[in-house]
């Protein structure tokens, strides 16, 4: 092939990843856009010391994400994760969204997030190796009566407020420390895997945007190519020579998100669909893939 492959710079991934969003928003750009923001919040006890959080981000096309939901070990089973949920549901209401997803495993509360109205999408078996975990999601704009726990008691004593990165910090720690009880966290040792294709001048044709994860998956980004060089397999060549790499530093499954607008190009480089998610972007649909090894 008369291209050469070559590392990207932080400053191409980024640039990559503006030129994929400017594309996906000319593919549906009629649902108002969110900001893209993170918000915190935190319960405190009397001493003001921190015994549950949540972090939510707000996604684009009205999507939020309960990223991290923590509650201390004595004060579970009292109603501040749910409390939280309420929370977060309203705060992404309020903010323009009209679905809330999040990812949940099987030593954690799916049961509680169901019955808050959360639906499964997704099935992610051996992620992490030996556990199953599943993405989950609810509709904000459809009438689902909210689930208030049997055992109410500490969310009655204690009010809901706005944490900081901070705290964010403090919820994850929580959260990992919970974690590591059922599995091995892997240290942030995150590999960047992005790569483009230049021409004989240097020019980048073609990029894919990847991370090999700590836990031994990658995740698969993003693929570009510059409109006069699309239709030729670039991006396939590309995307392949990242998964043998991938495989030969000991990934063992590919993930990814793709929507209808190019879900036949991963299909066609064998990634299958593990879970989909309708009306997102409006008048869309969202999937999550993989491709296992």
């Amino acid at each position: 092939m008369k291209y050469e492959m070559k590392p990207l710079t932080d400053e191409e991934a980024e640039a990559i990843g503006k030129k994929i969003s400017e594309y996906a928003d000319s593919m549906a750009p009629n649902e108002p856009h969110t900001e893209e923001e993170q918000l915190v919040f935190k319960i405190e006890n009397e001493e003001g010391r921190m015994i549950a959080g949540c972090v939510l981000n707000i996604h684009l096309w009205g999507r939020a994400v309960l990223a991290q939901l923590w509650a201390d070990e004595q004060y579970r089973g009292q109603g501040l994760g749910s409390t939280l949920i309420h929370t977060a549901q309203k705060a992404a209401r309020e903010k323009g969204c009209y679905y809330l997803c999040l990812g949940t495993l099987d030593f954690m509360a799916r049961p509680l997030y169901e019955k808050h109205g959360f639906k499964v999408f997704t099935e992610n078996i051996d992620l992490p190796k030996g556990h199953t975990g599943w993405s989950m999601s609810k509709r904000l704009d459809k009438e689902i009566p909210d689930y208030i726990p049997t055992n109410n008691s500490a969310a009655q004593r204690f009010k809901v407020l706005h944490g900081t990165k901070e705290d964010a910090k403090i919820i994850d720690e929580g959260l990992d420390r919970y974690c590591d009880r059922f599995i091995v966290t892997p240290e942030d040792n995150d590999i960047p895997l992005g790569r483009k294709l230049v021409d004989k001048g240097g020019k980048m044709i073609a990029a894919v945007l990847a991370e090999l994860d700590a836990d031994e998956s990658t995740d698969i980004n993003g693929v570009w190519v510059e409109e006069p060089y699309r239709k030729q397999g670039l991006g396939s060549y590309l995307l392949g020579k990242v998964e043998k790499e991938a495989k030969d530093k000991g990934t063992y499954l590919f993930i990814g998100n793709a929507c209808d607008w190019n879900i036949d190009f991963f299909r066609k480089n064998g990634y299958t669909v593990r879970g989909e998610l309708e009306d997102y972007p409006k008048g869309h649909t969202a999937y999550e893939i993989e491709k296992r090894i």
